[in-house]
């Protein structure tokens, strides 16, 4: 005689963490289709992004830890866009470079 077992986690946490999940692996697999196309639209959104902040840093005066930050996510982006990375690696890489380069534009323009 079979028996089955389930494993039930209280709560809802859990549930949206799994959703989320779901939304992102569904997002990469869309993602992989455009693969190309969303290389050439990182590049040159990161980019500019990147020299607008690199700008920003040098016009405010600002510490040169905040400079070499930003190039360094920037650039990681870049090579993995040049390198033809896994999809994956190349939007989490794209998210991540816009993210820094925001936090610092904000930081150096207000």
């Amino acid at each position: 005689m079979n028996t089955l077992s389930k494993n039930y986690v209280q709560g809802q946490s859990f549930q949206n963490s799994v959703e989320l999940r779901g939304w992102y692996n569904r997002f990469i697999e869309k993602m992989t289709f455009n693969y190309y196309g969303f290389i050439a639209m990182s590049i040159l959104i990161a980019s500019c992004l990147g020299g607008i902040t690199t700008m920003q840093i040098f016009e405010n005066g600002a510490p040169l830890w905040q400079f070499v930050v930003s190039v360094s996510f920037t650039m990681a982006n870049l090579v993995a866009c040049i390198g033809q990375a896994p999809t994956k690696w190349v939007i989490n890489l794209f998210a991540t470079s816009i993210l820094v380069n925001l936090f610092l534009l904000l930081i150096n323009v207000f």
